[in-house]
């Protein structure tokens, strides 16, 4: 995919509560997955806006369209593309969740004209980190918000990891959405 330009944006250093407090890179704060409905994401808002400023900067200085854009992101990443990639004021080409999950569900709106946003979501069944229940609730509650075209798909031995399966997964959901642009050819 050589038409492909690849960002990876770090996050800040920050205390993560479910870790204990310790320091590492975190996009937001995370509580606890397993009582998810009481979930507050300290810091999710300034991290979505930090991701839709590299997206606008993207579109304003090269004159890349959204429409051919991806967010895609793993573990705590996937959760942030996924909010993100929902609540933009444009429509991007898809977006790609790893071993994530939708953070935040009762602050999660869906941008009118984005419900058709394709989203493949890619989970191990066997994630410890991120429970395998996690894919199901998340395509739910996306699909209750609005999102059309959640697609969802399971490996029975993964935990939370990446495995050949899944990057050719990946690369099939990339080359579907982000065609070669044959423009100037």
């Amino acid at each position: 995919m050589t038409h492909v330009k690849i960002i990876l944006p770090t996050a800040q250093m920050q205390p993560v509560s479910k870790d204990m407090g310790m320091t590492m890179p975190s996009w937001y704060d995370v509580m606890d997955l397993d009582e998810r409905s009481k979930e507050t994401c300290k810091g999710i808002e300034a991290s979505a806006e930090k991701i839709h400023s590299i997206l606008r900067d993207e579109h304003e200085l090269s004159g890349l369209p959204y429409s051919r854009m991806v967010l895609a992101g793993f573990s705590q990443g996937g959760a942030l593309s996924l909010f993100a990639g929902m609540q933009l004021e444009q429509a991007l080409a898809g977006v790609l969740v790893l071993s994530g999950y939708l953070p935040c569900a009762n602050k999660i709106r869906i941008t009118e004209g984005l419900q058709d946003t394709p989203i493949l979501h890619l989970h191990g069944e066997a994630d410890p980190i991120v429970p395998y229940k996690e894919l199901a609730e998340s395509q739910r509650v996306a699909m209750d918000c609005g999102a059309r075209r959640y697609s969802v798909k399971s490996y029975p031995d993964l935990a939370h990891s990446i495995s050949p399966e899944v990057v050719n997964d990946m690369i099939e959901f990339l080359c579907q959405v982000l065609p070669p642009d044959n423009v100037g050819i």
